[in-house]
């Protein structure tokens, strides 16, 4: 594969998503512990377990990857390091600010936003360019107070301080203070018509993933006199895109579809006679015209909804719902006619816990988990085909997919050992690494497509004239995703299984069905 020679990273002198040229399209992995960072291949294509690709002994105070998977960023007390390279990772830039405790990178990976409490200096924040590291923006201590507007979470600022708009341009970030939302704009590092958008009583705001549009949500005042509302507000021209009243109501939760399209807002609302409230939606069509907006409810008002997710790029969502001890897990498809948006509900399952939704990257795919103390069962469900592919027990403290969707990790942390636990998409375990010591495990992410419909049609066009030259992958897939004689006697396909996979398998040059024909028994265990 022909590597580009015009990456935004040719500044440091060398490809640094060198890494997205593996044959295998293998994925990457970070463990952090005490001491140490390694970083991994993960399990592919005529790979049985994964492979080192980097081993550094270092005290970082943090480690994360920017969004795109370009640089891993580590935190030390006197400043900030990013570590690129093609085969190895090697320190690009260092950002001066002592005793940092949090940062930040943007979507488009631009800049670099960093907090210290201690600075001897008074600069507690600070945004950087990545490239350069020059500082664009300093706040002191003395306006960082009114910057952050006395909001606060677990740690002494609600971080990030600053959100950014969705897109990977990295033109617009904001923060919430008192009636207002303090919009800027990155050519100046100024705000947008040099005034915040005023909004009183303003309590939570949040971007969409893919345009420059704010959601910004109101709750009603005390005397519940002016309703609450929800706002959609265009960004630079802070025009008022739709707005939706809300009777009696005082805190909400917005999700965001990955695609933008749609806009759902979880609130509690009081019954006629306000002896109790109930929980229901409202759902934005962000991209039908005129954005219609529909409300949503479970079909018993009683249920308590424990969670909510959409998936990604797709027309479904999922919702766990409890009443009492019981515990249900539906999955609904959003319909669009004349305009108007409806839901039909797919199916409901009973399940004895569920608590979290994790929805593969790429779609379709979901584990439902209940995690740890909550007790610890996975459930591998397909939503396409209606089917649950598997349910394992572990008591997991974190559930994370590959950013290609075709591998789920398990991470338990208990008693300063770690463990991670890697599943095959459908359940099949296929490797474990423990760890002493352990703090952290994260993918690396990959850059998010932005292909249009057509633009995907035609890939899948091109991939289905390769059907011969892929056969060797397909064969060398089967050793990847083993089933054990036991497995294969107990896990049944669902039905559609093999019409509706095919056509993804093909998108991604791998064939997971291999896996469901006669494999051998293989334990992949990785010992640490």
């Amino acid at each position: 594969m022909e590597v580009p020679t015009d990456s935004s990273s040719s500044s440091f002198g060398v490809h640094l998503q060198n890494w997205l040229t593996d044959k295998s399209v293998r994925d990457q992995f970070l463990i952090h512990c005490f001491g140490e960072v390694e970083v991994y291949w993960n399990i592919g294509t005529g790979h049985l377990k994964p492979e080192l690709f980097d081993y550094r002994v270092v005290y970082p105070e943090s480690v994360m990857w920017s969004p795109s998977g370009t640089y891993l960023a580590t935190t030390f007390k006197k400043g900030s390091i990013i570590w690129g390279g093609t085969t190895f990772f090697r320190p690009l830039i260092f950002y001066d600010h002592k005793m940092v405790k949090l940062i930040d990178i943007s979507p488009g990976e631009k800049y670099l936003v960093s907090y210290s409490k201690y600075e001897i200096n008074g600069a507690v924040l600070k945004i950087f360019d990545v490239e350069t590291g020059e500082v664009k923006m300093i706040i002191n201590r003395s306006k960082f107070e009114h910057v952050i507007g006395g909001i606060e979470a677990i740690s002494p600022v609600s971080w990030p301080v600053f959100r950014w708009s969705g897109r990977n341009d990295d033109r617009y970030f904001a923060n919430i203070r008192e009636n207002a939302i303090y919009i800027y704009e990155t050519k100046t590092f100024g705000l947008i018509d040099n005034e915040p958008l005023k909004a009183e009583n303003v309590m939570d705001f949040c971007w969409s993933p893919t345009d420059p549009i704010i959601t910004l949500f109101v709750p009603t005042d005390d005397d519940e006199v002016q309703p609450a509302r929800v706002s959609l507000i265009q960004v630079p021209s802070k025009e008022e895109l739709r707005r939706k009243n809300l009777n009696g109501v005082r805190d909400c939760k917005m999700f965001w579809q990955s695609n933008g399209e749609y806009l759902a807002v979880m609130f509690n609302q009081f019954n006629e006679t306000r002896s109790t409230t109930y929980q229901r939606f409202v759902i934005f069509g962000i991209k039908d015209p005129g954005i219609p907006i529909e409300d949503f409810e479970l079909e018993n008002n009683n249920d308590m909804i424990i969670a909510f997710a959409w998936e990604p790029k797709g027309q479904r969502f999922a919702v766990i719902h409890a009443l009492g001890e019981r515990r249900n897990v539906s999955f609904y498809l959003v319909l669009k006619a004349h305009n108007r948006l409806q839901f039909s509900k797919l199916v409901t399952l009973e399940v004895e816990q569920a608590g979290s939704l994790h929805w593969s990257p790429v779609g379709r795919f979901i584990v439902v988990a209940a995690m740890r103390g909550c007790g610890g069962d996975l459930i591998f469900y397909d939503a396409a085909a209606l089917g649950t592919l598997a349910t394992e027990h572990f008591a997991a403290a974190n559930i994370e997919w590959s950013p290609t969707g075709g591998y789920v990790a398990a991470i338990s942390d208990e008693m300063d050992v770690g463990r991670v636990m890697i599943w095959s998409f459908f359940g099949v375990l296929l490797c474990q690494i423990p760890r002493r010591k352990f703090k952290q495990f994260c993918w690396r992410p990959r850059s998010s497509t932005s292909f249009s419909m057509d633009e995907m049609q035609d890939v899948l066009e091109a991939v289905n004239n390769l059907d011969g030259s892929l056969a060797n992958l397909y064969n060398e897939d089967k050793d990847v995703f083993t089933l054990s004689m036991e497995q294969c006697e107990t896990w049944k396909a669902p039905e559609g299984w093999d019409r509706c996979w095919t056509e993804i398998s093909r998108m991604m040059n791998k064939n997971r069905n291999a896996a469901l024909g006669e494999l051998e028994t293989k334990e992949v265990t990785l010992d640490g």
